[in-house]
């Protein structure tokens, strides 16, 4: 079975993460937030549709830190049963029920020295939150049917496709865990967001599966770039990898791509405005930027310095409308 996500794992000659492409401004400061908090041990939330990268972007995270030795060991969340909870996170002793025949360590201890990724985060049953805050802020976990706490040496990341921020307004999600999970929240934007991404990672996955169906690359005329390029992509890069990965394995000519019915859930509390999508240099980030919303703020105060407090030109030098600029001035406490 071909899987997109194999792609995450660097080759010897090539560690630069072939399958994170995306020229455009939008991901490329996604990559600097992830890079710059990878070397520093916390918590970090990353949220974003289904088929953005999430699970992508918690491994680069993983690899490019202290940890990249450890484990990675990603968690389905829906899938984590009521009953077993205990026992499929924190492990559990020999006799200490039905069925035990022997000791297991379980997820967390599985992920000792290295990092676990919380995948769905937003859909864990509101009671089993409480155990995961416990273990976010103690660190240690007791084995069902054990007696002594086990100290545990784990990063966390966790991933959403919903806004959290809205689960807990909604009384879907605690707000403690919350803000236990927000220490570095980063929002990785749908595809529809950044077209400029979408020809390159065409053409990534076209040189990819020809190589993996031993296949010369396939030709795709500029009709069909245009109609790729005006495509909202609802599946974002896990369905544009399928449609080209449709190509090889049916042998079919290349077709518009058609949409069908989506329902991510995911919404944010206020929209982002989205209006760069060139191909740009990252922008510089400090190693401890906190969130991607710093990062727009520190972006804006060295815009403003080197306007000097000209905000036609600094809004022209962010590539924003100048009431955007001002809007978020506003927002982060730098207007007059």
């Amino acid at each position: 079975m071909h899987d997109a996500t194999r792609l995450s794992q660097p080759t010897a000659q090539d560690s630069s993460d072939p399958s994170l492409v995306g020229p455009s401004r939008l991901f490329q400061q996604v990559l600097t937030i992830a890079d710059a908090v990878a070397a520093n041990d916390c918590v970090v939330l990353l949220e974003g549709e289904s088929g953005t990268g999430k699970e992508l972007i918690a491994d680069r995270i993983h690899r490019r830190s202290q940890r990249t030795d450890g484990p990675f060991i990603p968690v389905n969340c829906p899938a984590v049963t009521e009953t077993l909870f205990e026992s499929q996170f924190y492990g559990h002793v020999k006799g200490s029920f039905t069925g035990a025949q022997g000791d297991t360590f379980g997820l967390v201890r599985a992920a000792d020295g290295g990092t676990l990724f919380l995948d769905e985060i937003g859909e864990m049953p509101l009671h089993l939150q409480p155990k995961l805050l416990r273990l976010l802020q103690e660190k240690e976990v007791t084995p069902v049917g054990g007696t002594e706490a086990i100290s545990v040496d784990v990063r966390f990341i966790a991933a959403t496709n919903r806004s959290l921020a809205r689960a807990v307004e909604e009384g879907k999600f605690r707000r403690d865990l919350y803000h236990r999970l927000n220490i570095v929240r980063i929002e990785i934007p749908p595809l529809r967001k950044r077209p400029g991404d979408i020809e390159p990672l065409v053409d990534h996955y076209l040189e990819y599966f020809a190589a993996d169906y031993g296949s010369d690359v396939r030709q795709l005329d500029e009709t069909i770039r245009g109609q790729l390029r005006s495509y909202d992509w609802p599946g974002n890069v896990r369905e544009l990898c399928c449609w080209v990965e449709r190509l090889y394995a049916a042998n079919l000519p290349p077709m518009a791509p058609g949409r069908d019915i989506w329902d991510d859930h995911y919404a944010t509390g206020e929209p982002i405005e989205y209006h760069d999508d060139e191909p740009a240099a990252p922008v510089a980030v400090a190693a401890d930027a906190r969130s991607l919303a710093d990062a727009e703020a520190a972006a804006i105060s060295k815009a403003l310095a080197e306007t000097e407090g000209n905000r036609t030109r600094a809004a022209e030098m962010l590539n924003i409308h100048r009431t955007t600029l001002l809007r978020k001035m506003k927002q982060y406490g730098l207007a007059d």
